[in-house]
């Protein structure tokens, strides 16, 4: 019973719509700003996911930015409606199974897509738990919030849990990535 008054605390519910908003909202944009770089990524997912889907790339070149856009302001509207978080929490769950998927099936796939530029990681089962785990934030916007007032240490709070949650997420990456970089170098 403790655990789901934390859940449905609003500082819980803003700190997870801050955080997946950000993460979306930059993940959208940055696949619209490097359009060539994501149908790499795309071709690599089409390549070893079979034919058809190669002939859809156009369609996912435009979608899946706009759908990630979509989620990050659902996310945000989740304060006042918690169901506008089921994109996010479905484009969350789906990159999660691809990202197993890929992993599964031993794709050559150089790079997944879901980082900003740094360095290219590979799917794999690392990236479709990070997926899960941010499941986890998402799946807490369709809770309904308990009503309480906010305080201005609630303010304080929601900066160190937006600022600890970045590190969080942008360690794991750089963990994925190196781990990356040594199987490039072990490998002959």
């Amino acid at each position: 019973m403790v655990i789901a008054a934390f859940l449905q605390d609003p500082l819980v519910h803003f700190a997870s719509a801050g955080g997946l908003s950000l993460l979306l909202g930059s993940a959208g944009l940055h696949k619209v700003r490097d359009g060539q770089g994501f149908a790499l990524v795309l071709r690599g997912y089409g390549a070893a996911f079979g034919g058809p889907l190669m002939k859809l790339n156009g369609l996912f070149k435009v979608l899946v930015p706009a759908l990630e856009l979509l989620a990050a302001a659902g996310v945000v509207a989740s304060v006042w409606w918690p169901l506008a978080a089921l994109p996010a929490v479905a484009l969350l769950a789906l990159y999660a199974v691809v990202l197993a998927l890929a992993a599964r099936r031993g794709a050559a796939i150089q790079d997944c897509g879901c980082h900003w530029g740094g360095r290219p990681q590979a799917p794999g089962l690392a990236l479709a738990l990070r997926n899960l785990v941010l499941l986890l934030p998402a799946l807490t916007l369709l809770l309904p919030t308990m009503s309480r007032p906010l305080v201005w240490f609630d303010a304080i709070s929601l900066a160190g849990a937006l600022c600890g949650g970045l590190a969080l997420y942008l360690l794991a990456n750089l963990l994925v990535a190196n781990r990356t970089s040594l199987h490039e170098l072990n490998t002959p």
